[in-house]
């Protein structure tokens, strides 16, 4: 049986895990082109805002608000970032 931090630390994984290698790529696109507004600030702070629009993309898709997305998750900040890793690692 799923727990409930089980069950909310994998919404963005799943979400993930449900696109096609073409959506990944479209979705890895999109972020690269976020990555060039960026240039200017840390990296951590690009890495941040590249996990917010990852997150952004997947409530959109599930038909939900990014607000609405951050609070069924446990830990958003550390899902987005998990989600960024797996879509850069897909894609390596």
């Amino acid at each position: 049986m799923d727990t409930p931090s089980t069950t909310t630390r994998t919404i963005i994984a799943t979400w993930l895990q449900g696109k096609s290698e073409a959506a990944r790529r479209t979705l890895l696109s999109k972020l690269g082109q976020d990555l060039g507004q960026l240039e200017h600030f840390p990296v951590d702070r690009c890495i941040e805002q590249l996990a917010a629009s990852l997150m952004a993309a997947c409530a959109e898709d599930l038909g939900l608000t990014p607000m609405e997305l951050t609070s069924l998750l446990r830990t958003p900040r550390k899902d987005a970032l998990a989600g960024l890793v797996t879509v850069l690692r897909n894609d390596a």
